[in-house]
């Protein structure tokens, strides 16, 4: 398998801001950009061809919808899995911002099962010793505790390329400002 390093999509700054919404936004099919090695332009066409529904954000079950949809083989991992990752794949991993304790309109739910959760949720994608966050950029991923201050990894995907999805890398450079 050839190796592919993480690359920010050359659209994630117009996406994540056009999809920038209370309780919404493009982060989990940022995630599949970066999986796929297209734009998440292009993620939104495949998305609507697949017939999948975009409501202005998803989640668990319509992110591997698309993914398995796509070829690539799924699967969701126990939070003790969380260091131990292999490092061809990739793993998209469900941020919990912990909340306000006392907010009732936006409580801290997640410690149970990832359905459970309500706000304050975000993806960020794992691969080869990089993450990826699109509204934050690439960072080394010994760099995650820091990016994780007062958040949680409550649930993690791992995605495996079993079907022949294949991955082009990018003709252009790009460069987080």
């Amino acid at each position: 398998m050839e190796e592919q390093t993480i690359q920010i999509p050359k659209d994630v700054k117009e996406m994540t801001e056009k999809y920038k919404i209370d309780k919404g936004g493009i982060c989990g099919q940022s995630c599949l950009a970066v999986i796929e090695n297209i734009t998440i332009k292009e993620v939104l066409d495949n998305w609507e061809s697949l017939g999948l529904e975009f409501k202005g954000y998803s989640g668990w079950k319509q992110l591997r919808e698309y993914l398995e949809k796509r070829g690539h083989k799924v699967k969701l991992l126990r939070m003790s899995n969380l260091g131990s990752f292999n490092y061809n794949f990739f793993y998209i991993c469900r941020v919990q911002w912990l909340g306000e304790k006392d907010n009732k309109e936006k409580p801290f739910y997640g410690w149970g099962h990832w359905t459970e959760a309500s706000a304050h949720t975000h993806f960020i994608v794992i691969h080869q010793g990089k993450f990826f966050c699109n509204e934050e950029g690439i960072f080394d991923y010994h760099d995650l505790g820091k990016y994780l201050d007062n958040a949680e990894i409550t649930s993690i995907m791992e995605v495996q390329n079993i079907n022949g999805v294949r991955f082009i890398p990018p003709k252009h450079k790009l460069k987080w400002n």
